[in-house]
């Protein structure tokens, strides 16, 4: 079953994993994936209720464009054949309202649409509006993974540094209008910090890659597993899932492998990927110093959220789900505060990625009639109903009965009465996304990446030892997959690395 020998070790098989397996195979390295869960893929995969597929963490992403990121990357290791992108209609848009108020707008995957329908909207912040735009572009266009023709290694050295500016006092400068503020800071929501704890730099990285295109892809998340998983078994690389590692070996400061059921596992390198706090106690005692292990432990998980997988039996009753991803938003900078004593009044997203999966997007097929509702939650939501490690109490199952309620009441207010005839099939909390993606409070992205926090880098003090994953660059499938790549890079040479692959550019 094991490979004759193991150069690398990747625990954990999310889009981080995948990626760096990848690029390792690629060129040469004999790997190993150590994934805990019995199937691979984490936060991409799909699962089933009711014969309805849906998508954990996958709805939408940019970099899928001719000479993106995402499709040069995917090329040069030959997954892109296995993904059949599925652009957003070219009118395809965010649409924002605010429960309050008669505003509405749609926020277009396009500089040029989204100025134009800004300006119409809110006429009155015109200078305001291009002044951020172009600031957002400004900035994105310093950074590798959106301009192709820089280097890596200057920009790793520095990036998203603490000397950033604050997304809230960079918007408020220039923008006065609460509505549009919180129109411009909502991609917070894809990367899960507070617009006041977030930094301009990372907020741009995020914005940019939906301003330029927005793709769905047929089969969703789990399309893209499954093509990782040919590619890398065309490659000799070995998965091993429902394997949990007991330890990272350390000796002598050089990484020796990994331990699972007493047995070890010998390699020169290993890749962690999982949640960063969980880092440290998995490590050879004695390897880090205190105040890193300190540091890593007690890295602050980004938001999490409240999720309802549910059922439309007539998908054409809501049209605007065909090309749009429905935003209810509160004025200000609040979109992810914490609203878990008055659940039904603040931020909600509703969307329909299952409509992608055709051409047809309100056709018969069970995909189309999946619905998918989203609030921001807290982990003291949750907290008092944890007694362990999937365990649930008949009050958990009352609240989260309550709370799917609520939130299927609240889409209906919002977005029209055909939404309560949503049938919900399933749900998550903060608990559900603890247990499923490792993260302490239930973060859906991770670490966060905001002006105050620690963000731990690829390579360790150890040899031979690297992190990756959410929480060691940006988040979301593009900071994950870049993430990957620099990871691997720090193994093959970063900048010889990052040259093969834009060279597919």
């Amino acid at each position: 079953m094991s490979q004759t020998k193991t150069d690398a070790i990747v625990i954990g098989s999310g889009i981080s994993g995948l990626t760096a397996a990848a690029l390792l195979a690629k060129n040469g390295r004999k790997v190993l994936i150590v994934e805990q869960n019995r199937q691979p893929g984490g936060a991409l995969r799909r699962f089933t209720r009711g014969g309805i597929p849906f998508d954990i963490g996958f709805h939408y992403t940019g970099g899928l464009g001719q000479g993106q990121i995402l499709k040069v990357l995917w090329e040069h290791l030959g997954v892109w054949p296995g993904i059949t992108p599925r652009p957003i209609h070219p009118d395809g848009y965010d649409f924002f309202k605010f429960p309050d108020s008669k505003t509405e707008l749609k926020s277009f995957y396009s500089y040029e649409k989204a100025r134009a329908q800004l300006h119409s909207v809110f006429p009155h912040e015109v200078s305001g509006i291009n002044q951020y735009l172009d600031m957002i572009n400004n900035l994105a266009m310093k950074i590798p993974f959106f301009n192709l023709d820089l280097p890596f290694s200057p920009f790793l050295r520095d990036f998203f540094s603490a000397s950033d500016q604050p997304l809230t006092k960079a918007i408020s400068s220039i923008i006065k209008d609460p509505e549009l503020q919180a129109v411009l800071s909502a991609p917070s929501l894809l990367y899960g910090v507070a617009p006041d704890q977030a930094g301009l730099t990372m907020h741009a990285s995020v914005a940019h890659s939906y301003y330029t295109g927005a793709w769905g892809v047929q089969g969703g998340g789990q399309a893209i597993v499954d093509s990782f998983l040919k590619v890398l078994a065309d490659n000799g690389v070995e998965i091993r899932t429902g394997q949990r590692v007991e330890q990272i070996d350390v000796s002598d400061g050089q990484v020796t492998g990994i331990t699972i059921d007493d047995r070890k596992i010998p390699a020169s390198q290993v890749i962690y990927t999982g949640h960063p706090v969980h880092f440290p106690g998995l490590v050879t005692p004695g390897s880090f110093r205190p105040a890193f292990s300190n540091r890593v432990k007690n890295l602050e998980d980004t938001s999490s959220m409240f999720v309802v997988f549910g059922k439309l039996a007539e998908p054409a009753a809501i049209p605007a789900l065909n090309h749009a991803n429905l935003y209810s938003i509160t004025p200000g900078f609040g979109l992810l505060d914490d609203l878990s004593e008055a659940r039904g009044s603040g931020t909600m997203l509703m969307t329909a990625p299952g409509r992608r999966d055709q051409d047809s997007s309100a056709g018969s097929n069970k995909a189309a009639q999946g619905v998918i509702l989203m609030r921001p939650a807290s982990w003291a939501e949750t907290a008092h109903f944890s007694d362990g490690y999937k365990q649930r109490s008949k009050d958990y199952q009352q609240w989260k009965t309550d709370a799917t309620s609520d939130l299927i009441d609240q889409a209906a207010a919002n977005f029209g009465e055909a939404c309560q005839n949503i049938k919900p099939l399933a749900a998550g909390s903060p608990l559900t996304f603890r247990d499923e993606l490792g993260s302490p409070a239930g973060g859906v992205y991770g670490v966060q990446h905001n002006l105050h926090q620690y963000v731990a880098r690829a390579r360790t003090k150890v040899q031979g030892l690297y992190l990756s994953g959410q929480g060691s660059l940006m988040a979301g499938l593009i900071g994950a997959s870049m993430s990957g790549l620099v990871t691997a890079s720090e193994i093959m040479g970063l900048d010889e690395t990052w040259n093969r692959v834009r060279n597919c550019h």
